[in-house]
């Protein structure tokens, strides 16, 4: 059997196909405690369940403490429920970020006819050298520069969408999967505390919250860049808040800043967001 190979720039990632199905749409309303949109569109994070399946091809083999850092998205269409989409990706770029190595690998969804759907940016890091005593430790977010200190752009506030994050929403929002996203023990094993919640959720406040504050125009022509800033354990209250920042100068598209804080103020993500204006 050959030894499994490293991630390198160019790696061509496996097609992989997925549904969208009552029981993932179930698993993800559930899992954030939102109520099911009443005009029937299916979330556009829903999506990100497609490019869950590459982390094995796009890994290294050190595990301990790797945690997702950046993700970006461009929306072109609606997901259909019942639907099954195709997702390919390729790996563009491997780079160091402190004492990371950080896997940007991006993925396109397509629909049955080979429509563009989506297409993600995601930057997954992992840590070069495992701890000595095989413990992920993190900065102070006080002592971070700029942590509480982030500049909040001008413009009209929306959002206030408040969540206390349970253990039991995570499982749910992973479909009963067991990995470190929902369990302790597997969680302690790549050197945390305890469960880190998933990217993928926090990730799925901030598009919810684009998703009412742009409306229809967010499905086919939304564009996210977003920066995971602190972890998020089971029992933290996150807060989703957003500022319209207005027409983009000769862009011809629409503005808005987004971040999840928690109940002391620590922020977990920062995001740029745009639309068609």
């Amino acid at each position: 059997m050959s030894e499994r190979q490293d991630p390198f720039v160019g790696k061509q990632l496996t097609e992989r196909t997925f549904e969208v199905t009552d029981a993932m749409l179930a698993d993800y309303y559930g899992g954030l405690a939102l109520t099911p949109r009443g005009d029937g569109r299916v979330p556009t994070m829903l999506a990100s369940d497609a490019e869950n399946g590459f982390f094995g091809e796009i890994a290294f083999s050190n595990h301990i403490g790797h945690l997702w850092m950046r993700q970006g998205w461009e929306c072109f269409g609606t997901l259909v429920q019942g639907e099954t989409y195709a997702a390919s990706g390729r790996i563009r770029d491997i780079y160091p970020h402190r004492d990371r190595s950080v896997v940007y690998y991006e993925v396109d969804v397509r629909d049955s006819d080979g429509t563009l759907t989506f297409r993600t940016h995601h930057h997954q890091s992992f840590l070069r050298e495992a701890p000595a005593d095989g413990k992920v430790s993190f900065r102070d977010p006080s002592r971070k520069p700029g942590a509480r200190k982030f500049i909040i752009p001008d413009g009209e506030r929306f959002g206030g969408l408040t969540r206390a994050i349970t253990l039991q929403m995570c499982g749910e929002f992973f479909h009963g999967d067991a990995n470190y996203h929902t369990d302790k023990q597997q969680s302690e094993a790549l050197g945390f505390q305890d469960v880190v919640v998933g990217g993928r959720m926090t990730l799925a406040y901030t598009a919810h919250l684009l998703e009412d504050f742009f409306g229809e125009t967010w499905w086919h022509s939304g564009r996210l860049d977003l920066k995971f800033t602190n972890p998020t354990w089971p029992n933290d209250t996150l807060t989703a808040r957003g500022v319209d920042t207005g027409p983009e100068n000769d862009s011809g598209r629409r503005g808005a800043f987004v971040w999840l804080e928690k109940e002391d103020g620590t922020v977990v993500l920062v995001a740029q967001a745009s639309v068609a204006a």
